[in-house]
């Protein structure tokens, strides 16, 4: 699934964005899926919503907090999880 990090990491941090925020996992599919540029105010605010929970929640997942270069980890966890959320669309077309 990822390119930086295994499946299972990228699951675990999955759960724990939605344990902070319950749903939001749904909410980035979707807002990815209808995504248009420029985006109209209301996917500012869910985009701006999403990359606070974000920022909350990633600094704090296990294999972050160990990393040698936290910030590093992060971002490459930020870029695993937005091929994650393409992944998941695509599937979910293909199962359609």
């Amino acid at each position: 699934m990822g390119t930086f990090y295994t499946d299972e990491q990228i699951k675990e941090a999955i759960a724990a964005l939605e344990g902070h925020t319950p749903g939001i996992w749904e909410r980035m599919k979707n807002r990815a899926s209808m995504w248009t540029d420029p985006h109209n105010e209301e996917q500012e605010i869910e985009l701006t919503a999403i990359v606070r929970v974000m920022t909350i929640v990633l600094p704090k997942v296990s294999f972050v907090v160990q990393a040698q270069d936290p910030s590093k980890a992060e971002t490459c966890l930020s870029l695993d999880l937005g091929d994650a959320v393409r992944a998941a669309i695509a599937s979910a077309k293909d199962a359609s």
